[in-house]
């Protein structure tokens, strides 16, 4: 007597196939909070050790009084191309700081160095150009020791606005949602625009 054998399933097991990573941010905003203000605390102490980098040659420098207005002139463009390099330098620190710092905890909530790769060279091109911005606007505002405090903080909030644009966008490029990028620009330069609004009058 013979019978057909068929294979069965009974004892196997199926193998589940992965998870599809959801994407999002898997760190807390009060971890993000208390690493944003650890980055711009390492980035405010590398700004105080080594700024400026940038300075006037000696060549533009005026000695006399009453200087020709062609030097007084070109001391004034020369000052101006230098004050924007600083600006774009330490906002550049500013951003990778801020953002690096954030993404490491990032990083740490998924295992993974991605966040943090993203997030640096991002985070410090949104700060060079708000470091340019900024240094038009203010260019353009003419601010100086006798500047407005509203001139003061339109400046600010304007730099800090595109630097928050920046940082957002360093942060939501790692997730996997075209809308969570959208929504991490426009949180950053929300945030960024306060704290242009808030600093000035705080230290005024």
């Amino acid at each position: 007597m013979s019978a057909d054998y068929s294979p069965t399933t009974e004892g196997t097991q199926e193998i589940p196939a992965a998870e599809a990573d959801p994407g999002g941010w898997r760190s807390g905003p009060l971890l993000g909070l208390v690493l944003a203000v650890a980055g711009g605390a390492v980035a405010w102490g590398v700004i105080e050790c080594t700024s400026p980098v940038f300075t006037v040659p000696e060549e533009y420098h005026i000695l006399n009084l009453g200087p020709p207005p062609e030097k007084v002139a070109a001391l004034e463009a020369v000052q101006a191309k230098v004050n924007r390099m600083n600006a774009m330098l330490e906002l550049t620190w500013l951003g990778a700081l801020v953002a690096g710092m954030i993404a490491v905890g990032e990083s740490i909530a998924r295992r993974g160095l991605k966040p943090m790769l993203v997030a640096v060279p991002v985070g410090a091109a949104g700060g060079c150009a708000a470091g340019f911005i900024g240094s038009l606007a203010s260019e353009a505002f003419g601010i100086g020791p006798l500047a407005t405090l509203t001139e003061t903080v339109t400046v600010q909030a304007v730099m800090l606005g595109v630097l928050g644009i920046g940082v957002g966008l360093a942060l939501g490029l790692s997730t996997k949602s075209l809308g969570r990028v959208v929504v991490s620009g426009v949180v950053g330069m929300a945030a960024g625009i306060l704290a242009g609004v808030l600093y000035p009058v705080a230290i005024s």
